[in-house]
């Protein structure tokens, strides 16, 4: 099978843990064409470019991909702006699946998958297909992204998941636990894993620059500002802060929220609070 990615990323993290951010951040160390495949949903299809969310493509000629007759004038302005990007559903009828699966060279593939147990997402089918459903990879990564249990919460609550978070509070709990153990090396679910701490990851830049090293990136840091659109931006700020997202006030969002019932019972887990304090220190 010949090359058709250069890196290939999976990424995984709970939603609200920063996962768009880091995502279009890395995007922007590339400085060359990408696709990524946001939010899959493996009980849907497990071929994730059946079963995205939203597929981001920039760098790509769009006669390449794009199946109506608007792709001509999408070809003019990549003409015009060879990094020009497009956004596809996952109902899409104008994207050509299987011609951008086969496409040859991406130079960054990114497929990402949000609020799973890692052991469904991480099924030893993906494993033994990975090349049937993403090409051929030069450079592959599975990214382990984890933000405090407290702003991680506090952020799901004020995103209005609130309802779902309540009837059990518990199975999310759990999902942190698992990430966390993941994160730590007490499980070992990822051949080729590269853990990004999002707290870190906002307040240090040396942090940044080692993860682009890890990924055989080159740090510009483009990117740190801007708050993607995707997932309707901060669940606090929405995209009020483009431009300046370090400024968002994202490590002290529970707060807010500390007298709330959910964040009452992830204060109360044993298990929760020594798995956080030995990744991030003491928050709370």
């Amino acid at each position: 099978m010949y090359l058709t990615n250069a890196t290939d990323i999976s990424c995984f993290g709970l939603r609200r843990s920063g996962n768009h951010a880091i995502i279009n951040w890395i995007i922007r160390q590339s400085n060359g064409n990408f696709v990524h495949l946001n939010d899959i949903d493996v009980y849907q299809d497990k071929d994730p470019y059946k079963s995205f969310s939203k597929a981001s493509i920039g760098g790509i000629n769009p006669l390449i991909y794009h199946q109506d007759n608007w792709k001509w004038q999408r070809y003019v302005k990549y003409l015009m702006n060879s990094k020009t990007e497009y956004l596809y559903g996952r109902n899409s009828l104008n994207l050509d699946r299987e011609k951008l699966r086969k496409y040859a060279l991406k130079k960054l593939l990114i497929h990402s998958y949000e609020h799973y147990d890692i052991s469904d997402a991480m099924m030893p089918w993906f494993e033994e297909r990975r090349e049937e459903f993403i090409g051929k990879s030069q450079r592959r990564f599975d990214l382990l992204i984890i933000r405090d249990p407290y702003n991680n919460f506090a952020s799901l609550i004020k995103k209005e998941e609130s309802r779902k978070l309540s009837r059990n509070p518990e199975a999310i709990i759990k999902k942190w636990i698992e990430h966390a153990k993941e994160y730590l090396g007490l499980s070992n679910y990822f051949k080729n894993r590269i853990n990004i701490n999002y707290n870190e990851w906002f307040v240090n830049k040396a942090y940044r620059q080692k993860i682009t090293e890890a990924l055989g990136l080159i740090f510009t840091d483009a990117g740190i500002d801007t708050v993607p659109n995707v997932g309707k931006g901060s669940s606090f700020d929405k995209v009020n802060y483009t431009g300046k997202a370090s400024n968002m006030n994202v490590l002290s969002r529970y707060q807010a929220f500390l007298d709330h019932p959910i964040m009452l019972k992830v204060l109360a887990n044993k298990e929760l609070k020594e798995l956080s304090e030995e990744i991030f220190g003491s928050i709370v």
